[in-house]
């Protein structure tokens, strides 16, 4: 089994982006690589979650619900990584994973993530790199959403007034 197409993958998602080629084949080789059926769930909302899944082929459905309680389907497929926030601890699934179609995918298990990342430093530091960027990004929109909740409320109060 060839490890080439689940390194490309790999490399093109943020969280590995800019790790050795060498370091994302042991990524791949130590990950456990699973085959579903159409309509296999692969995960259950509710579940503790342990792990995340990388589609190598194939198409999924990520089943949520709303605010209001209305469900919601999200379309998943070929290179979408799903539930990376359960590599850096545990948490319960958001959401019900489903095969829509025949589906490979990748595992990769908290506990061999942590592993790796504890015997690459620079695997660790890239990674923690990436999750900086991503909290930066987190917080530059919280910052544009409070000053546009801000101006709302004076728009508000400017038009009670009148």
């Amino acid at each position: 089994m060839s490890l080439e197409p689940a390194v490309a993958l790999l490399q093109k998602l943020d969280l590995f982006a800019g790790l050795d080629p060498v370091r994302l084949e042991v990524v791949a080789f130590t990950c456990e690589r699973r085959d579903f059926a159409p309509g296999a769930t692969l995960f259950h909302e509710g579940e503790e979650a342990d792990c995340a899944w990388l589609i190598l082929e194939g198409e999924a459905a990520m089943l949520a619900r709303d605010e209001a309680g209305e469900p919601r389907a999200h379309r998943l497929d070929r290179g979408d990584l799903i539930g990376e926030t359960a590599l850096f601890g545990p948490e319960a699934r958001r959401t019900t994973l489903r095969a829509v179609t025949g589906l490979q995918a990748l595992r990769i298990g908290r506990d061999m993530f942590q592993r790796l990342m504890g015997e690459f430093p620079e695997m660790a530091g890239s990674v923690a790199g990436r999750v900086a960027d991503r909290l930066e990004a987190v917080g530059d929109d919280l910052a544009g959403l409070r000053e546009r909740l801000g101006r709302d409320k004076d728009k508000k109060k400017g038009q009670a007034r009148e």
